[in-house]
């Protein structure tokens, strides 16, 4: 029983040392890459960023490359087409590999990610050659900074990304959402999208170096949700669907009445 433990450990430790040496490869090559197209394909001529979108797919696809033993699945991508937005995509956040995995699945985006992450190699240069957003450090004007760089965004189409949570959660509950993205929905006019996210919690849980080889992902695409009213109330009644897509108990007063689901 010990050797088998042991070996489990000695697996899982070298198989996690490739894949990060491989995210961080992959990673770089893409961030040079977009160093290099950002010239011909610089803001004036490429507004919305389309090239480096195309890196950040391949980089979110070439991370989970890695992981053959990972099985993946997508269910309500039909909602992306039957609805195409913008939206503010509101999902739970389990894992770091819970961001490679989006940018993989779902349409090109722009992500509200912690300051620090735009200062991480290699993965903080094509963040923002991508024109994502750092979220503010609690200085004064931050927040509105924020908002209005997302509101530009959303006014060109682009769907924005937001984690309601705010943090990883450390054991897969989903954790209270904060009304920031629903007041940035509410402000600029668009439905939010709420995304439930399963399985990378178990694959790479917060805190945590070692992968699980092998699992199942799943990212549902729940119906869009307009916001209307109070943010903080819609803020709930979305964590609570988010929380029954996952087999989670919902507060027992938070259920979002069927006509809310989806916009006009």
């Amino acid at each position: 029983m010990l050797g088998r433990f042991l070996g489990s450990v000695v697996v899982r430790a070298l198989g996690s040392t490739l894949i990060w040496s491989w995210i961080f490869i992959w990673g770089t090559v893409l961030s040079l890459a977009g160093l290099v197209l950002f010239l011909p394909f610089n803001p004036w001529v490429d507004p919305r960023r389309r090239m480096m979108e195309r890196l950040n797919w391949l980089w979110g696809r070439g991370a989970f490359w890695s992981t053959p033993g990972l099985r993946v699945e997508l269910v309500g991508a039909e909602r992306l087409r039957e609805h195409p937005g913008p939206y503010v995509i509101c999902p739970n956040h389990q894992s770091v590999a819970d961001i490679p995995l989006l940018l993989w699945l779902l349409p090109p985006l722009k992500a509200i990610a912690k300051a620090p992450v735009f200062w991480t190699p290699p993965i903080g240069l094509q963040m923002r050659l991508s024109g994502h957003i750092p979220a503010g450090r609690g200085e004064p004007g931050d927040a509105e900074r924020v908002l209005e760089r997302a509101q530009f965004w959303l006014s060109r189409g682009v769907h924005i990304l937001v984690f309601p949570e705010g943090t990883r959660s450390p054991d897969e509950r989903v954790m209270r959402f904060g009304q920031g993205p629903f007041v940035l929905a509410a402000r600029a006019g668009v439905p939010v999208l709420p995304v439930a996210i399963s399985g990378t919690g178990r694959v790479l849980s917060k805190g945590r170096f070692l992968y699980r080889l092998t699992g199942h992902l799943r990212v549902e695409v729940l119906e869009p949700v307009k916001v209307e009213g109070e943010p903080r109330a819609v803020a709930s009644r979305v964590r609570a669907r988010i929380m029954e897509a996952l087999g989670q108990r919902p507060p027992g007063n938070a259920a979002l009445p069927q006509e809310a689901t989806t916009p006009p």
